[in-house]
């Protein structure tokens, strides 16, 4: 009966495979990098005014005019200075164990990926300004703007990135 024997030094074989294996015991510095490309992504969904699907926020829930006519600063859900206030600068991702988290944890930022109902808690009404006028209100309804998401592109750049770490761990 034929038969092929190979024989040969399999150390570099193996270390590779400690490599791969190394990252599944402890994947931290990998989540930590597609976390940051899933906030890149994120961020630049809010730049653009978009959800996670693609869908212009404006398109279904757009800013009451008075509002729109006195609001300050790039856009929607971004503050004067985009880079480092409001909620798109509050974003951040965090591993937990072998989980990626990310989000905000300004206490209106799940209003505006939710959207829902305000109410005041101490006092009969809500009372704001806009524009140049003052206005008392029982509720107020704030409409869903998702900025939280996981997209295709998402996807496509988790799997980039995955594949990298695993090339450079063949490699060594």
């Amino acid at each position: 009966m034929p038969s092929v024997i190979v024989s040969g030094d399999t150390g570099p074989m193996r270390a590779a495979l400690d490599r791969i294996a190394a990252i599944g015991r402890d994947p931290s510095a990998v989540l930590s990098a597609l976390g940051n490309s899933i906030l890149n992504n994120t961020r630049r969904r809010m730049e653009e005014g978009v959800d996670p699907r693609g869908v212009r926020w404006d398109s279904y829930a757009p800013l009451n005019p008075l509002y729109a006519s006195t609001k300050e600063g790039p856009g929607i859900l971004r503050g004067a200075d985009f880079s480092r206030t409001g909620l798109y600068g509050s974003l951040v991702k965090q591993v937990r164990g072998n989980s990626l988290v990310w989000g905000s944890a300004l206490p209106y930022a799940r209003i505006h990926q939710l959207g829902g109902v305000i109410v005041p808690k101490n006092r009969p009404a809500l009372t704001f300004w806009m524009g140049d006028k003052k206005f008392s209100r029982k509720s107020v309804t704030i409409p869903a703007r998702p900025y939280l998401g996981f997209t295709q592109e998402d996807r496509e750049d988790v799997m980039g990135e995955l594949e990298d770490y695993l090339a450079r761990a063949l490699r060594g």
